[in-house]
C-alpha cells in the first residue's frame, strides 16, 4: 500500500483565493510536523492566479483532475512472486507461510507469465483424475530439490521432462504389467529397497529411478542403469512421501493460469472490484509490462491512501470528482454550509469573512507559526481578489486587521499590490470566453435542480459590450454539458464597484430574475460586487420560489 497523501485543495474551475489558501494551509500542516501534505487544484489557474504566482516566483499546485482511488491508491507493493521455474512444494510453502492465496508468475524483468491460486493447486492434485496424478513435468533439479536427494546418475540433465510415476510395491510380474508396452524412458519409478524392481526397471531404460528411505543400490543394478541410460537419484523420504513431493516438483509456469488478470496503475479501484467478484487477485502492470503490485479483495476493505483538506468550498458538488470517496479531514471555508457528510468527526472552520485566506492567515498568527514572505505575499492576494482589494461586501473587520498584517510580512501596500493584480488581468479579451465563464464559474443547487454562475473582475464595460455574444454562445455550452437551469457571469467593474449579469435559463427563472433589463439576457446590478452575499442568495430564493 501506498503512504497516505493529504492534499490541500480548493473548489473546481479554482479561483485566487482557494490556489492561495490551499497554498498557505499546506506549508502550515508542514510546519505543524504533518508529512505528506501537498497544495493541489482541481482545475486550471486563471490569468489573474497566474499573475500573483509569477509575481512571487511559486509553482502552480499539483493538478489533480480526480481522486477516484485506483490500482496504483490501493494495490500491495510488497507482492510474494516466483518464477516460472519455482517448483509447485515451494509455491504452497510459500501459501502457507505468508498467508497468501494468490502468487504471480513472473519472469526475469518481472513481467508476469501467470499466478497461482490454492483453486489451481486444489484443481490439479486433489480434482484430477486418476490418470491424471500419474502424470508429473519437471527437470531434475526441482526433483532432486523437493526430495533433498542424492544424485547417483543422471543422463537428463537440464531438460524438462514429462514422467508417467509409478511406485514399485508389487511383484515383478505386477509391476512389469502395469508398465505396460508405455515408453519406458517416460516413466519415473519409485522403489525402496526392493532390489528385484530396481533391476527390472533399470533393464527396461526407464527415464528416472527413484530409489527411497536413502537405501543404497548394488553395483549389478548401477552396471545396468549406466547401459540403458537410465538417471538414479537416492531419496531419504519413505516412498509414499517421496511419491507425494515428486508430484510438487512441476515448475509453477506449467500449472498458472493462462488468463491472468491485470490493470494498469490508473485503473479505477470501483472497476477492479467489479473484475474481483470472479478473480482472486490483479496483477498491476506499468506502461512496459512490468509488474508493480497485486490488488486483491484485502486491498479494497484497506482505507483510501489519498486523503483531502477542503479550502474555499465545503459542496461536493464543487469538489474535485471522487472527493466523496476518500477522506476529508478538514475543511476551512468561507461560504454557506452544503450537503457534506464525513464518517468521523472533523475541524470544520467555516466563519463569515471575506476570503479563506483571511482564515489561514489568522491561524498562522494565532499559533506563532512564522510566515515566509511569499507566502504571506499569496495570502494577501487571495485577500485582495476575494474582497476585490476590501470594497466588497463581504469584507469585514478581520479582513482588513489581517490584511495590515500581512503587509508587514511581505513588505506590499495592498492598494497598490491591489491595483497591479487586478490591472494586469482585466482584459476580457485577451482572457477569451471559454476562460471568462469558467475561470470562477460555481455550480450551486436548490431543489434538487443546479444553477452556475461566473464571475469576472474588469476595469470598465467596454470589452464586456463587444464580447458578450461570445460570452453567451459560452454559457449555453456550460448550460448543457453541466445540466442547468440557469447559466451566467456577472461582470464586476472593480472602479466604479457595480456589476452586469449576463444571464440565459428557463423561461420560469428568467421570467422572475428581477434585475433591471439594460438588453437581451443583460441586467445592470448597480452597487452589487459580491457573487457570494448578493447575488447567489437571490438567485437560490427564486430557485426554492419556482421549484
Amino acid at each position: 500500500m501506498k503512504k497516505e497523501s493529504i492534499y490541500v485543495i480548493g473548489h473546481k474551475n479554482p479561483d485566487t483565493d482557494s490556489i492561495c489558501s490551499a497554498i498557505g494551509l499546506a506549508e502550515l500542516k508542514k510546519a505543524e510536523g504533518a508529512a505528506n501534505v501537498l497544495p493541489a487544484r482541481a482545475g486550471d489557474i486563471n490569468p489573474q492566479t497566474a499573475f500573483i504566482l509569477n509575481y512571487f516566483n511559486v509553482e502552480p499546485p499539483r493538478y489533480l483532475p480526480n481522486v477516484y482511488p485506483k490500482a496504483a491508491d490501493i494495490m500491495s507493493t510488497e507482492v510474494v512472486r516466483v518464477s516460472g521455474a519455482t517448483p509447485l512444494l515451494e509455491v504452497m510453502e510459500l501459501m502457507r507461510g505468508e498467508k497468501i492465496r494468490f502468487i504471480p508468475v513472473v519472469d526475469s524483468l518481472g513481467k508476469p507469465q501467470g499466478a497461482l491460486t490454492l483453486m489451481d493447486l486444489a484443481k490439479r492434485y486433489i480434482l484430477t483424475e486418476a490418470d491424471g496424478l500419474r502424470e508429473v513435468t519437471a527437470t531434475l533439479a526441482n526433483i532432486v530439490g523437493v526430495l533433498k536427494a542424492e544424485i547417483v546418475l543422471d543422463y537428463l540433465g537440464d531438460s524438462e521432462r514429462t514422467f508417467s510415476v509409478y511406485v514399485g510395491a508389487m511383484g515383478v510380474d505386477s509391476f512389469l504389467n502395469i508398465l505396460g508396452d508405455e515408453d519406458h524412458p517416460a516413466c519415473a519409478v519409485i522403489v525402496g529397497d526392493r532390489a528385484d524392481i530396481q533391476m527390472t526397471s533399470a533393464e527396461r531404460g526407464v527415464g528416472l529411478l527413484i530409489v527411497t528411505g536413502g537405501f543404497n543400490i548394488n553395483k549389478a543394478v548401477l552396471h545396468e542403469a549406466r547401459k540403458n541410460n537410465v538417471s538414479v537419484i537416492i531419496s531419504p523420504f519413505d516412498s509414499v512421501t517421496t511419491a507425494l513431493l515428486v508430484r510438487l516438483s512441476t515448475p509453477a509456469l506449467k500449472v498458472s493460469a493462462n488468463t491472468l488478470e491485470t490493470a494498469k496503475l490508473d485503473e479505477l479501484a470501483s472497476d477492479l472490484k467489479l473484475r474481483l467478484s470472479s478473480a482472486t487477485g490483479i496483477v498491476v502492470l506499468d506502461g512496459d509490462g512490468v509488474m508493480k503490485g497485486v490488488v486483491t479483495k484485502t486491498n479494497l476493505l484497506q482505507p483510501p491512501a489519498t486523503s483531502l483538506i477542503l479550502v474555499d468550498h465545503n459542496e461536493l458538488s464543487q469538489a474535485v470528482d471522487g472527493a466523496d470517496m476518500v477522506n476529508i479531514l478538514e475543511v476551512i471555508d468561507h461560504h454557506r454550509i452544503g450537503n457534506f457528510h464525513t464518517s468521523q468527526p472533523i475541524p470544520f472552520i467555516c466563519e463569515p469573512v471575506g476570503s479563506t485566506s483571511t482564515l489561514v492567515s489568522e491561524l498562522f498568527r494565532r499559533k506563532g507559526i512564522p510566515l515566509k514572505k511569499e507566502t504571506a505575499g499569496l495570502l494577501l492576494g487571495g485577500v485582495l481578489s476575494d474582497t476585490v482589494i476590501l470594497k466588497s461586501p463581504t469584507t469585514t473587520h478581520r479582513d482588513r486587521e489581517i490584511v495590515g498584517w500581512l503587509e508587514g510580512i511581505s513588505g506590499l501596500d495592498h492598494k497598490t499590490f491591489g491595483a497591479e493584480i487586478f490591472g494586469a488581468t482585466s482584459s476580457l479579451k485577451n482572457r477569451g470566453a471559454e476562460a471568462a465563464v469558467g475561470g470562477d464559474f460555481k455550480v450551486f443547487e436548490a431543489k434538487g435542480r443546479k444553477f452556475g454562475i461566473g464571475q469576472v473582475e474588469t476595469i470598465g464595460f467596454e470589452e464586456f459590450h463587444e464580447e458578450k455574444l461570445k460570452l453567451r454562445e459560452e454559457l449555453v455550452k456550460v448550460m448543457e454539458k453541466k445540466d442547468l437551469k440557469l447559466s451566467a457571469v456577472l461582470i464586476t467593474d472593480i472602479v466604479l464597484g457595480t456589476s452586469m449579469l449576463l444571464a440565459i435559463g428557463e423561461r420560469e427563472i428568467m421570467y422572475k430574475l428581477d434585475y433591471p433589463k439594460l438588453d437581451e439576457n443583460v441586467y445592470e446590478l448597480k452597487n452589487v460586487i459580491s457573487r457570494k452575499k448578493q447575488v447567489v442568495p437571490h438567485i437560490l430564493s427564486l430557485f426554492n420560489a419556482v421549484y
